[in-house]
C-alpha cells in the first residue's frame, strides 16, 4: 500500500468550544477550514468569503437555519460578518484566528498555587473569628440590620482600631443606650485622643525627670568650702 502524498497540505486547529448545537459547531468548523491562513487576494488572515445558499446546499441544511446559526455564532463572539455589495456574498472573520491557530497557546501548565502555611491559615481564621464576633454583637445587641453598607463600616472600624477596641466601644454604646456606629466611632476617636494625651504627658514628665536628675548630679559633684576657703590656725604668743 503506497503512502499518501501530503506535500503542500496544511492543517487547521479546531479548538474545543461550547456550542449551542451540532449545527452551529459544524458550520463553525467549515468556516474555520475555509478561512485564509495567510493574506489571499482581498481576504485577510482568518477571513473567508461565503455564499449562504451554497453553504446550505453543500451541508444539506435549510438556508434559514444556516442564517440563524451564523447570527448565533456572531452573537456568541465566535465570528464577525460583513456583507458584500450587490449580494456577492459575506466576509466572515474568525475571531482570534491567529491565537487559535498558534500551537503554543495550547497545553500550557497552570502556574502552581502557593499553599498557605499553617501560621497564615491560623491568622486568617483568627481574623475571621474577630469579624464574626463584632458582627454577631452588632446583630445580637440591636444595632440594626447588618446590611452590606453597615458591614463595610464595621470592617473599616476593625481595620482602624482593632477588634478588641471596637467591641469595647460597642459595649459602652449599649450601656449608654446609643446603639449606632456613629456613636461607637466617636468613642473610639475619643479614646484614641486620650491615649495620645497620656503618652504626651508621660513623655514630658520623663524629660523633666531627666533634666532634674542631671542638675542634681552636677550639683553633687561640687564641694563648697564652709568658710569660703582653707583657714590657718594661729598660735597665742
Amino acid at each position: 500500500m503506497s503512502g499518501m502524498d501530503m506535500e503542500g497540505w496544511g492543517y487547521v486547529i479546531v479548538p474545543s468550544r461550547q456550542f449551542t448545537n451540532r449545527r452551529e459547531k459544524m458550520i463553525y468548523m467549515c468556516l474555520l477550514e475555509e478561512a485564509a491562513f495567510a493574506p489571499f487576494g482581498s481576504l485577510k488572515i482568518g477571513e473567508a468569503m461565503i455564499n449562504v445558499a451554497e453553504l446550505a446546499r453543500e451541508a444539506s441544511i435549510d438556508v434559514k437555519k444556516v442564517r440563524y446559526s451564523l447570527s448565533k455564532l456572531e452573537e456568541s463572539g465566535f465570528i464577525k460578518m460583513r456583507r458584500l455589495k450587490q449580494n456577492k456574498g459575506i466576509i466572515v472573520t474568525i475571531v482570534d484566528y491567529v491565537k487559535l491557530q498558534n500551537t503554543k497557546n495550547y497545553g500550557k501548565k497552570a502556574e502552581p498555587v502557593q499553599e498557605e502555611t499553617p501560621a497564615q491559615e491560623e491568622q486568617q481564621e483568627d481574623e475571621k473569628k474577630v469579624k464574626n464576633n463584632v458582627f454577631a454583637f452588632f446583630e445580637d445587641e440591636g444595632f440594626g440590620l447588618l446590611s452590606s453598607f453597615m458591614a463595610e463600616k464595621l470592617n473599616s472600624l476593625i481595620d482602624d482600631y482593632g477588634e478588641d477596641k471596637v467591641l469595647e466601644a460597642m459595649k459602652e454604646a449599649v450601656t449608654r443606650n446609643a446603639r449606632n456606629l456613629a456613636y461607637v466611632q466617636r468613642i473610639l476617636q475619643s479614646n484614641k485622643n486620650k491615649s495620645k494625651e497620656w503618652q504626651h504627658g508621660n513623655t514630658q514628665n520623663a524629660k523633666h525627670r531627666r533634666g532634674n536628675g542631671s542638675n542634681t548630679e552636677e550639683a553633687s559633684g561640687k564641694v563648697s568650702p564652709i568658710f569660703g576657703g582653707v583657714g590657718r590656725v594661729r598660735r597665742k604668743g
